[in-house]
């Protein structure tokens, strides 16, 4: 046994070389495929203080870094149709100078509140509609669902990062409630994706 090892040394040491060596590639991916996910950004959409058009809709930064929320593009589908605009600055308040933006920093681990479900919906249906002041009951009567799309800007990052999920309304004892249509949050991860996040910003401004 020791006669034949110390015979054949050389190439049980390159074989043993070899060995470490796809070790430490392996290691290599490990540790790489790890700090990407770190890195990445992590957006989460919930519902929040109910169940009904009256609930609070949440943003969290899960991610490893500080955001910057540029930019939040709203759909509404009804019966009738479907529609999308930015509902980044919203009216809410006791008067139309009660004017405040989404827009703005998000720290790592925290969340937001941007506002009712039903303060989100009703700007896209008055742009749909042509309509100036409160959407009318029957309109809000046919909804069927309603979508939230995040665009943030991360880190040091030159593609801006998003997340969208989408919201069934279902009926219950004469009321409408909101429903995840998915558990979690859809992250916009694709290159191709996050590019085309800019012209959603641009259409914002």
């Amino acid at each position: 046994m020791w006669n034949w090892i110390a015979s054949n040394h050389q190439v049980i040491s390159a074989l043993a070389n070899i060995v470490m060596l796809f070790v430490w590639i392996a290691y290599l991916q490990v540790f790489v495929s790890s700090y990407r996910r770190q890195k990445r950004s992590n957006i989460l959409i919930n519902r929040g203080a109910g169940s009904g058009l009256e609930a609070r809709c949440l943003i969290s930064n899960m991610s490893a870094e500080a955001i910057y929320i540029d930019s939040l593009i709203a759909t509404v589908e009804t019966t009738e149709g479907r529609w999308s605009c930015p509902v980044t600055e919203l009216l809410e308040g006791r008067s139309d100078l009660d004017l405040k933006t989404r827009q703005g920093p998000l720290q790592a681990g925290q969340f937001v509140d941007i506002g009712s479900f039903q303060s989100l919906i009703e700007p896209v249906l008055q742009t749909a509609m042509g309509l100036r002041g409160a959407v009318a009951s029957d309109a809000l009567e046919n909804l069927v669902a309603f979508e939230i799309k995040v665009i943030a800007v991360h880190g040091s990052e030159d593609l801006l990062a998003g997340a969208i999920r989408r919201f069934d309304v279902i009926r219950r004892q004469n009321r409408q409630l909101l429903r995840g249509h998915a558990v979690g949050t859809q992250q916009i991860r694709s290159r191709r994706e996050r590019g085309r996040l800019h012209n959603d910003v641009e259409a914002d401004l």
